[in-house]
């Protein structure tokens, strides 16, 4: 499979961006914050300027004395993100930190929930297939974004203040269940159509003749064919999980105000955009111009999003026995 994947040249390209991205998010993120001295939740005064506290721009020297950390200057390289004069930089990188986060625990918890439904659907057939097909038909039929909307402002608030004793940001956890709870779906309809074509066949009725029981057949000799289309389909969800995340939080339904998501980045860089040229108060003073950098929120979104859908098409094409030569 991995000899077949390489020739995947767009495939691996997007495989060692990905990697970039979550190494740049999660392993250079809190290197800069140790170099620069600040964290990304950290206010500069200094960073903004004018009647409506217009944030500076890339590669702006400004004072960090009113920090009470240190004395001197400090270098925000994509400017600051907005009236509080957070560092841009590192929002976009702590941002992504959490978005992938969601979107690897939602993923996780949308593939073992389908996994389950719908080998159970596929293998046990009967009043069983029905019950599950008729549960992910309710389920395809409401609309998802709001369904995590309502669910993500009642039940999921309750449980935001979990974090697994710091690891997660608050309300990352809890909003990762509740997506993850609602995209199994098409997982589950994937997992039994082949547990359905996979049961008849004659090493199926081979383990079953020499006394194998069901839990064993299932973990032996089903799953292990399943593998390289659930691969496929997680980076699929983890792509779709990501988008989601994103929707909530330029809706104001996702994490809590104050940390930083590609989504929450996202909503405030396209509203100084749309809003460019209008007046911003009552005294006549226009935004002022978006800058090329400004879009670092909706770039790491894209990236990502492609580099996971061409690996899985590339993942796609490598599992396939009819494509090796």
């Amino acid at each position: 499979m991995w000899r077949r994947f390489r020739r995947e040249r767009v495939a691996v390209a997007a495989l060692a961006g990905l990697i970039l991205i979550v190494a740049a998010c999660f392993v250079l993120e809190p290197i800069l914050e140790w170099v620069l001295g600040h964290g990304p939740d950290t206010p500069f005064p200094h960073a903004v300027y004018g009647i409506d506290r217009h944030p500076v721009g890339p590669f702006s020297v400004v004072p960090n004395d009113a920090l009470g950390v240190r004395h001197g200057n400090t270098l925000l390289v994509l400017g600051a993100d907005g009236p509080l004069g957070r560092d841009e930089l590192l929002r976009v990188l702590a941002g992504g930190r959490v978005s992938l986060e969601i979107a690897f625990i939602a993923t996780v918890i949308a593939l073992l929930v389908g996994v389950v439904l719908g080998t159970a659907a596929g293998y046990f057939g009967g009043a069983i297939d029905a019950t599950i097909s008729r549960l992910t038909d309710l389920f395809m039929a409401f609309p998802l974004l709001l369904l995590v909307i309502a669910l993500g402002q009642t039940t999921a608030q309750r449980f935001a203040s979990y974090t697994l004793r710091g690891v997660f940001q608050p309300g990352v956890l809890a909003l990762a269940v509740v997506i993850g709870l609602f995209c199994w779906f098409y997982p589950a309809r994937v997992t039994r159509t082949l547990v359905v074509s996979l049961r008849e066949q004659e090493f199926v009725e081979a383990a079953r003749m020499i006394g194998a029981r069901d839990a064993r057949v299932i973990r032996k000799h089903l799953l292990p064919h399943l593998s390289g289309p659930l691969i496929v389909w997680g980076t699929i969800v983890a792509a779709g999980v990501i988008v989601l995340e994103a929707s909530l939080s330029v809706l104001g339904f996702g994490v809590r105000l104050g940390t930083a998501s590609w989504g929450s980045l996202l909503a405030n860089t396209w509203g100084t955009l749309l809003n460019f040229g209008r007046p911003a108060n009552d005294f006549g003073l226009p935004y002022p111009a978006p800058t090329v950098l400004k879009l670092a929120p909706s770039a790491a979104l894209f990236l990502t999003v492609m580099c996971l859908a061409l690996i899985g098409d590339g993942l796609r094409s490598a599992l396939d026995p009819r494509g090796e030569a």
